[in-house]
């Protein structure tokens, strides 16, 4: 079995940080609390690419893996014809459990994007994940710590023994805040779309997107 650290989610130190940061920068796989679920994750920039995580999880290899991102830019840095909506979304939900799919610029690698050429990417409000995305050096590639189709779990006993036995190393931070997943919204057309009911209600992301 992997390594297992426990956490305080709200002030993580920095040894179990730089710990995962440095997991992450040698391709390793971390699993790790978020306000939403716990997510399994490596660096986008490592060599491995999406593939290790997709086999982990069992996930279809045509669902490609979200992106965890600092600060509203990266819609700009990793997107490209960003509708002005998604940018309200944005400034209104992030940091928070909300999941903008964008149009990926070139920043983002074939593998990582889905056929129609889009990449997802979420600013969690979540002081572990900030901390990691920093000490890390970029992006975060990660999904939920389950077994595709399982439910993803809002806190650390509901881990399966075997994902954790595949990653590298696993920081228990207890329970999640919310417990369930983010909501994932499709900002690709003229106005947004909910691929993925979730923590945010829809009729809120519908207030905010089409406020002027």
């Amino acid at each position: 079995m992997s390594k297992v650290i426990h956490i305080d989610p709200e002030a993580p130190s920095a040894e179990a940080i730089n710990l995962a940061a440095s997991v992450l920068r040698d391709g390793g796989i971390v699993i790790f609390p978020t306000e939403t679920v716990y997510g399994i994750g490596a660096a986008a920039t490592s060599c491995i690419g999406p593939q290790e995580i997709v086999d982990i999880k069992m996930r279809p290899a045509s669902k490609p893996l979200p992106w965890l991102v600092e600060t509203e830019d990266a819609l700009d840095t990793y997107g490209v014809d960003v509708p002005a909506y998604a940018h309200r979304l944005a400034q209104h939900f992030w940091p928070g459990a909300l999941t903008l799919v964008v149009f990926a610029s070139d920043r983002v690698g074939k593998d990582f994007r889905d056929s129609r050429g889009t990449v997802a990417l979420r600013c969690p409000d979540n002081e572990v994940v900030q901390e990691l995305i920093r000490a890390s050096g970029g992006p975060i590639i990660t999904t939920s710590a389950n077994t595709s189709g399982k439910h993803a779990p809002g806190s650390f006993d509901e881990l399966e023994d075997r994902l954790v036995a595949a990653a590298d190393l696993t920081l228990d931070g207890g329970e999640t805040r919310h417990g369930m997943a983010s909501t994932v919204v499709d900002c690709t057309g003229p106005e947004p779309m909910i691929v993925r009911d979730g923590a945010i209600p829809a009729d809120e992301i519908a207030s905010v997107a089409s406020a002027e």
